[in-house]
C-alpha cells in the first residue's frame, strides 16, 4: 500500500509538472505574437475561394495545345522570369473582372480576356512605335471603325470601358468571319484580317501553323495560348498566380461635368494612382464630359462617396 501510494504520488507530480510546462510555453508563444492555431493550420499555398483565375479557368474552351513545340516554348520563356508574370498578372487586378464578364456576355471565349497580356502588359497608357494604344493597341483607323474616339486633347482607347468594348466586338467579327476558327481570328487580331484571310487563300490551309504570317503573328498566338495554360494549371509550373477577387473592382459614375481626380481623391480618400489606373484617358488629371456626359470609373467600395462628392 505504501508502494502504491507513493507510485500515486510520484504520477501526480509528473502530471502537475506536464501541465504547468504546457502552460508556461502557450503563454510564451502567446506573449510573442505567435498565434498557436495560424502556426499549425498556415498553408503557403491556400488560394482565395473567389479567386478570378478559378473562375476564368473553369470557361476556358480553346486548345492550349501545351504539347506543341511553339507553345512550349513560349510557356518556357515565361516562367524564365516569374517576376515579371506575376507583376503583369497583378496589374491585371483593376481591369480583369469587367474584360472576363464582359467577354463572358458576348459568348467569346474567355481566353480572349488575357489578350492585353500580350498587347500592353494591362498598361492602358501603352503606346506603341506604329501608334497603337490602350490596354487593347488599337490602332487609330480600327478604333474610329470601332467608334472608339480619338481626337486632339483626347484618346478613347486609353478608355477601359470603351476600349475593352470595342475589342471585343472586334473580336466578335473576326470569329464569325473565320467560321469559328479562333486561332486565325487572334492572328488576324495581330496582323490584320486582309492579311490571314490572304495567306489561307494562297495555301489552301485553314491550319494557322501552317500559314506564312508575319514572324510576329506566329508567335503571337503560341503565347497567347501559353499564358492561358499556365493559368489554368499554375501549380504543373510552379507559379503563383497574384490574388484577384472574383467581383467587380470598379463602378462607372456618370458625371455631367468635368471633374478633377485631385478633388475626387482627396474629398473620397482613394488614392490618385489608383484613379488614374481607372481613368487613364482623362487629360491633364480631369475627367471632361463627351456628348453631355460621362463616366467616372472608381472603386467599387468608395462609389457611394463618391457619388455624394462629385
Amino acid at each position: 500500500m505504501q508502494l502504491l501510494s507513493s507510485i500515486s504520488k510520484y504520477l501526480i507530480l509528473v502530471l502537475l509538472s506536464c501541465s504547468l510546462l504546457i502552460t508556461w510555453n502557450v503563454n510564451y508563444l502567446q506573449n510573442t505574437g505567435i498565434n498557436i492555431i495560424a502556426v499549425t493550420n498556415t498553408r503557403s499555398d491556400t488560394k482565395p475561394a473567389n479567386s478570378i483565375w478559378k473562375s476564368m479557368r473553369q470557361e476556358f474552351t480553346l486548345d492550349h495545345r501545351t504539347q506543341s513545340k511553339q507553345v512550349q516554348a513560349e510557356i518556357h520563356k515565361l516562367l524564365a522570369d516569374q517576376d515579371k508574370l506575376y507583376e503583369i498578372l497583378k496589374a491585371a487586378g483593376p481591369y480583369m473582372y469587367y474584360i472576363y464578364k464582359k467577354t463572358e456576355a458576348r459568348g467569346l471565349p474567355i481566353e480572349l480576356a488575357l489578350i492585353p497580356f500580350i498587347e500592353s502588359e494591362f498598361n492602358p497608357n501603352d503606346r506603341s512605335k506604329k501608334g497603337a494604344t490602350g490596354l487593347w493597341q488599337l490602332m487609330p483607323q480600327t478604333a474610329k471603325e470601332l467608334g472608339v474616339k480619338v481626337k486632339e486633347g483626347y484618346d478613347g482607347r486609353r478608355n477601359v470601358v470603351d476600349s475593352t468594348n470595342a475589342a471585343l466586338a472586334y473580336f466578335n467579327d473576326l470569329g464569325n468571319n473565320f467560321s469559328g476558327n479562333w486561332e486565325l481570328a487572334i492572328a488576324a487580331y495581330n496582323c490584320g484580317q486582309g492579311r490571314v484571310a490572304s495567306a489561307t487563300r494562297r495555301t489552301g490551309s485553314e491550319n494557322f501553323w501552317n500559314l506564312p504570317l508575319p514572324r510576329e503573328t506566329r508567335f503571337y498566338v503560341p503565347k497567347l495560348l501559353a499564358v492561358a495554360a499556365i493559368i489554368e494549371n499554375p501549380e504543373k509550373y510552379g507559379v503563383h498566380l497574384p490574388p484577384i477577387n472574383d467581383e467587380p473592382y470598379f463602378k462607372q459614375i456618370k458625371v455631367d461635368k468635368g471633374v478633377s481626380l485631385e478633388k475626387v481623391a482627396k474629398t473620397s480618400g482613394i488614392n490618385i494612382k489608383t484613379l488614374n489606373k481607372l481613368n487613364p484617358d482623362s487629360k491633364h488629371g480631369v475627367v471632361v464630359p463627351k456628348n453631355g456626359t460621362t463616366t467616372l470609373l472608381v472603386p467599387l467600395k468608395k462609389a457611394d462617396s463618391v457619388a455624394l462628392s462629385t
